[in-house]
């Protein structure tokens, strides 16, 4: 898996998501995109099954607390995917 591959993927899902909104990038706040707590869970959950993924409970918790930005969620889980 690659960062372009996780990139992609985080991208790719929330265009879905957002019902195919293309203006964002990775600096983009989430919020901004309108997606809450509970939005940025289903993401992630999504993206670690997708990616084959696994991430212990405290850091899910970590990551929801501190990602704002679309580059957050793919840092975090290229973090997870290197364990």
């Amino acid at each position: 898996m690659t960062r372009a591959d996780v990139h992609t993927a985080v991208h790719r899902f929330i265009r879905r998501l957002l019902e195919n909104q293309d203006d964002f990038d990775d600096n983009t706040c989430l919020a901004q995109l309108g997606l809450d707590k509970e939005d940025i869970e289903e993401l992630l959950f999504h993206l670690e099954d997708q990616l084959g993924l696994t991430a212990f409970t405290a850091e899910e918790d970590r990551m929801l607390k501190t990602a704002t930005t679309v580059d957050d969620l793919s840092r975090f889980l290229i973090e997870i995917g290197r364990y």
